[in-house]
């Protein structure tokens, strides 16, 4: 796969992946992402995407798509963790429980 064909491969499935959260479609979600993995290992294994100002410029737009999803993400995450918060106060609740990367915590 030439460098060029896995940078247009990459923006197709960043394309997938907004779509997909602008959905809420968990299934395609987790289909694009994975999409996204594969097709990220190609390009490093192509080397080629610094040779050329034209292949500069579609990373340049594949990383604004990935800034999007990232943006669509970090928007799901706090719309979720509001809803967490509303349904605690509603419980009366001074706080919900939570996970950090070393484990559960209150």
């Amino acid at each position: 796969m030439t460098t060029a064909a896995a940078l247009e491969g990459l923006m197709e499935r960043e394309e997938a992946l907004v779509a997909a959260l602008d959905a809420n479609d968990v299934g395609g979600i987790e289909r694009a992402t994975s999409a996204i993995g594969q097709t990220l290992t190609a390009i490093v294994a192509t080397a080629g995407w610094h040779e050329s100002h034209a292949l500069g410029e579609r990373v340049t737009q594949a990383l604004r798509l990935a800034e999007a999803a990232g943006g669509r993400i970090h928007y799901l995450a706090d719309a979720n963790r509001r809803r967490i918060d509303r349904l605690v106060s509603l419980a009366g609740q001074p706080r919900a429980e939570a996970y950090a990367r070393s484990g559960r915590h209150a």
